[in-house]
């Protein structure tokens, strides 16, 4: 059974730059299907009903700027990966990106497709390997609370068995 295509979330103001975006998602081999906003308020309304697998992410929006978007949807959405896509031509402003919560960040001068392609791809799966060691690190908190609780005396931490 084939794996359905991922759901691709670009928020993007600009006519230029979706047009730039638009051609490198029509040229890859495996399609997304998309959807496109141009507002960080948009964005999140969009977010909120689900069904979203990835975000790419202008980093200067009408209502939001610099990193203020990469928080706002990490915080409310910290399951759905995100990618940066901007004109800075900027190693530490990716950092910056990664820090904020973005899983990869992109340069619009010279997008390629196979590179947005595997940028996106990746995303998804890091993000996807992120979540289940969070659950993983949960059950095993879990189990070794339950596990040094019987390893306590039956009068409890410090006290004798009667």
């Amino acid at each position: 059974m084939a794996e359905a295509s991922p759901r691709v979330l670009v928020v993007e103001d600009d006519p230029d730059d979706i047009v730039l975006v638009e051609q490198a998602l029509d040229a890859v081999r495996r399609p997304f299907l998309r959807e496109r906003v141009d507002r960080l308020s948009a964005a999140l309304d969009r977010l909120r009903r689900g069904g979203i697998d990835v975000v790419l992410l202008d980093l200067n929006l009408p209502d939001a700027w610099n990193f203020d978007g990469v928080c706002r949807i990490a915080a409310d959405h910290p399951f759905v990966p995100i990618v940066v896509l901007t004109g800075l031509d900027d190693e530490e402003a990716g950092l910056k990106a990664v820090q904020a919560g973005a899983q990869d960040f992109l340069m619009k001068d010279g997008l390629e497709p196979r590179l947005l392609d595997r940028s996106l791809r990746y995303a998804i799966e890091r993000k996807r390997a992120e979540q289940a060691l969070a659950r993983l690190a949960a059950i095993m908190g879990g189990i070794c609370y339950h596990c040094g609780r019987k390893l306590e005396p039956e009068g409890g931490a410090g006290r004798p068995a009667s």
